[in-house]
């Protein structure tokens, strides 16, 4: 078991250098490109760039010996936010999601915060606010796979790229949304803590190469946008 735990802890600790590497050149993508960017990518790339400042805050944080879980507070928070406003500029069924979408947006972000403040310490795991989340986000990418059915808003070619990202955030918040559902009942047992977060690693560094490959159609291919 113990050469298992260290198979798995190689695994999750050589997957999050590369997957942070990936985050980097999408973030380098975005801003060496942003003037070709139409609005969605524009949003999409706020988004990138939130990611990588949270995750090398937290990086910092844990090697000065302090517990970085705050951060995962704040990120949640600049999450739901920040991916719901590149949704946004994705759907326009049904009706109300966009006539009702700010009063959405401040009645979630108050539960989140309120969650924190009240609920759950900003010192372990947010698990009802990260829930909420991923559950809006996973509702989000499927309502853009019948908008897209509905009403074709872009180009055939930059729809491809948009599809590959919009699959990416589908697969990475479905298949991780039980691992922080459960994550403060993982830290009580270590047997099961390592493979979920080693699963995690891996959903992650799926996500970020498949933003990578909607990235590189856009701005490699014969698109103009």
């Amino acid at each position: 078991m113990d050469t298992d735990a260290t198979l798995l802890q190689t695994v999750y600790f050589y997957t999050v250098k590369i997957t942070l590497l990936i985050l980097c050149i999408n973030v380098a993508f975005c801003i060496f490109h942003r003037k070709k960017l139409n609005i969605p990518f524009q949003r999409l790339c706020y988004f990138l760039i939130w990611n990588l400042l949270i995750e090398i805050l937290a990086y910092i944080v844990m090697k000065l010996g302090y517990n970085n879980l705050p951060l995962l507070h704040i990120y949640t928070l600049g999450e739901f936010l920040l991916l719901s406003y590149f949704f946004k500029s994705l759907l326009e069924k049904p009706v109300f999601f966009k006539t009702s979408f700010w009063y959405f947006i401040i009645g979630g972000s108050f539960l989140i915060i309120i969650n924190s403040l009240f609920f759950q310490s900003i010192f372990g795991f947010n698990t009802f606010a990260k829930t909420f989340v991923q559950v809006t986000i996973i509702g989000y990418a499927i309502l853009y796979f019948y908008n897209l059915v509905e009403n074709q808003l872009f180009s055939l070619a930059l729809s491809k790229s948009l599809r590959l990202i919009n699959s990416a955030i589908l697969v990475y918040y479905s298949g991780s949304l039980f691992i922080f559902m459960c994550s403060n009942v993982y830290l009580e047992n270590m047997q099961i803590y390592v493979p979920f977060w080693a699963f995690n690693a891996v959903l992650n560094f799926l996500f970020q190469l498949l933003i990578l490959l909607g990235l590189w159609k856009v701005f490699f291919k014969k698109t103009t946008l």
